[in-house]
C-alpha cells in the first residue's frame, strides 16, 4: 500500500508537467496564462494575477462558462464577462478556433478549452480552488470533475436530441417519433441516472460536511453548482424542479455555495 501511494503521487506530481505542455500549447505565448501554466512545476503554487481577463460565453448558466465565471469569481479576479446572444453566434463561429464557446482572452492572449480556463482560474487568488501542490487534494479534486463529466455524458444525449441535434445521433431529419423518445429518455435519465449521481454527491458531502473536497470550495465545486443546479430549475421539459427533493445534502451544499459572499454579489448583479 506504501509504495502504491508512493506511486500515485508521484504520477500526479509529474502531471502537472505533462499537463501544462498541452495547456501552454493551447493556450499559445501569452506571458501571463503560461507563466501561470508552468508555475506548476516552478515552485510557485499560485499563478501571476493577470492584468485584463476577457471571458465570453453564451447568456446562460450552462456548466461550461458558468463554472469559469464562479471560479474567476471565487478567486477574487476582475473579468470582463462578455455574454454572446444566440443570434450573434453564427457571425463568431468561423472566427473562434474550435468552432464553440466559451473564449477568453488573458492580456490579449485568446485561449480555448473549459477545462483549461477552470485549472487556470483556480490558479489565480490564493490558489486555494485548485492547490496543485497538495497532491492528495489535486487527485480529489480531478475525482470530481471527472464524476461531473460522467453525469453529463450521461445527460448529453437526453438534452441534445430535444434540442435538434438528433441527426448526429443517427435519426433522419425528419423524425415524428422525436417528442415521444426524448419524453422516455428524460424521465429515464431523471429515475435511474440522477439518483446514481446525486447519490455520489451525497456521499462525498457527508464526508466532508461542507464541499465537495474539504471544509472549503474548490474548481470541483464551482464546476458542479451549474451542473445540479440546472435540474431544479425546470429548464427541460420532462425534468421536474422537485427531482432532487430526497437529497437535501445535495440541497444543503447548494445553498451553501450561493451563500458565500462572492457567488451572493455575483448573482445578484
Amino acid at each position: 500500500l506504501s509504495r502504491l501511494k508512493h506511486r500515485n503521487r508521484a504520477l500526479v506530481s509529474f502531471a502537472p508537467v505533462m499537463a501544462s505542455t498541452a495547456t501552454c500549447a493551447a493556450f499559445g505565448a501569452g506571458a501571463v496564462v503560461a507563466a501561470g501554466v508552468m508555475s506548476a512545476f516552478t515552485g510557485r503554487a499560485k499563478a501571476p494575477q493577470p492584468k485584463n481577463v476577457e471571458f465570453t460565453y453564451f447568456d446562460i448558466k450552462a456548466m461550461p462558462g458558468e463554472k469559469v465565471r464562479l471560479a474567476l469569481t471565487l478567486s477574487g479576479t476582475s473579468f470582463k464577462d462578455n455574454r454572446l446572444k444566440f443570434a450573434d453566434w453564427s457571425a463568431l463561429k468561423p472566427k473562434t478556433k474550435y468552432g464553440q464557446l466559451p473564449l477568453m482572452t488573458v492580456d490579449g492572449e485568446t485561449t480555448y478549452q473549459s477545462g483549461a480556463m477552470l485549472r487556470w482560474a483556480g490558479r489565480l487568488g490564493n490558489g486555494a480552488l485548485y492547490p496543485v501542490h497538495d497532491v492528495d487534494k489535486v487527485v480529489k479534486i480531478e475525482e470530481m470533475l471527472g464524476l461531473s463529466d460522467d453525469l453529463q455524458r450521461a445527460w448529453s444525449p437526453c438534452l441534445y436530441l430535444g434540442m435538434g441535434r438528433h441527426t448526429a445521433y443517427g435519426y433522419p431529419q425528419e423524425w415524428p417519433e422525436k417528442a415521444v423518445i426524448v419524453k422516455k429518455m428524460r424521465e429515464k435519465f431523471v429515475a435511474d441516472e440522477l439518483p446514481k449521481y446525486m447519490s455520489f454527491l451525497t456521499a462525498e458531502l457527508e464526508k466532508t460536511g461542507a464541499f465537495l473536497c474539504g471544509d472549503k470550495p474548490t474548481i470541483a465545486d464551482c464546476q458542479f453548482l451549474p451542473q445540479v443546479a440546472y435540474f431544479t430549475q425546470g429548464i427541460a421539459d420532462h425534468v421536474p424542479k422537485d427531482c432532487l427533493k430526497d437529497y437535501p445534502v445535495v440541497l444543503a451544499w447548494i445553498d451553501r455555495m450561493m451563500a458565500l459572499p462572492e457567488l451572493k454579489q455575483w448573482y445578484s448583479q
